[in-house]
């Protein structure tokens, strides 16, 4: 006899008929902590349809109207207990902290470049043009001044935030900080989904985080793999020989793979990566040497 687990509760079926049930009373704590605890078959629409039938034939609602209300009173309330425990893993601030600085450095750029084309436009009006700018009020300079303090004022935010995510980072996820730097390896968690959707990496994927873009053209037009993503941020890829720079970054990911599996299940450091990493990468920067991996 088929067992039906609903959000509601579990209904046992023989012939279309109810034979034994247990269902929970409309009690909206409770069936969002056995919703966040438990695990549900994914049922097929005219499985669904019959819920509503169901619940108001065992007494759980008396209208296919409070059903549906009872149904999205549940759904809101167990998506605000998944953001609060979202936001409760340590490297839930680890996310909004990166992703704060690199909102921050776009809005530099974009503030930076709007700052210079202001400039370059000044410097071709001619005397006239200037003499006749002279006996407006002072509104071009003063702008232009505030927008000067409003890209300092966001160049120091930026040093607030990053300063917070060195801090975080050596204690959260030591070995990443140690192998990648604090930004990059915050880059990675975020970049994955949190330090647990990266532990759970394997390398050839960490390699290739950031290059979306590069990825799906190989994979549909038949382009060049990419050789790095993010991680080309990292000083080993960025300073290596072109020839040699996916070796490294191949390198590279491998180490991060083992550094944050560490850091996800024991929180411990482990100097010998780093060495590990420079002895590696300092053998693939000679001439003739073969990929290590």
């Amino acid at each position: 006899m088929p067992v039906l687990k609903t959000w509601f509760g579990e209904i046992e079926l023989h012939d279309d008929h109810i034979v034994r049930s247990i269902v929970l009373k409309p009690d909206v704590p409770v069936i969002v902590e056995r919703l966040q605890q438990e695990r549900f078959p994914a049922f097929d629409k005219s499985c669904r349809g019959r819920f509503r039938a169901l619940s108001i034939n065992l007494g759980l609602v008396k209208s296919e109207r409070e059903y549906l209300a009872l149904l999205r009173t549940v759904a809101i309330q167990l998506g605000k207990a998944q953001l609060a425990t979202a936001f409760a893993r340590p490297d839930a601030r680890i996310i909004q902290l990166i992703d704060g600085v690199d909102d921050i450095d776009e809005a530099i750029n974009l503030l930076s470049e709007r700052l210079l084309a202001w400039e370059i436009v000044e410097t071709e009006i001619d005397e006239n043009s200037m003499q006749e700018l002279a006996s407006e009020p002072a509104t071009r300079p003063l702008l232009k001044q505030e927008l000067e303090v409003s890209i300092e004022r966001l160049g120091n935010l930026r040093e607030r935030l990053a300063g917070v995510i060195q801090l975080e980072m050596r204690e959260i996820a030591p070995n990443l900080s140690m192998l990648a730097g604090e930004l990059l390896g915050a880059r990675l968690i975020a970049r994955a989904g949190g330090l647990e959707s990266l532990a759970r990496m394997p390398a050839s994927k960490i390699q290739v985080i950031g290059a979306s873009k590069a990825l799906f053209k190989h994979l549909k037009f038949g382009a060049k793999p990419p050789k790095h993503g993010i991680i080309f941020q990292h000083p080993l890829v960025r300073g290596s020989a072109a020839d040699n720079r996916g070796k490294i970054a191949r390198t590279i990911a491998a180490k991060l793979a083992i550094a944050a599996r560490l850091d996800y299940y024991s929180k411990k450091a482990y100097p010998e990566l780093f060495a590990q990493l420079q002895k590696r990468t300092e053998k693939l920067g000679k001439p003739g040497t073969k990929d290590l991996l």
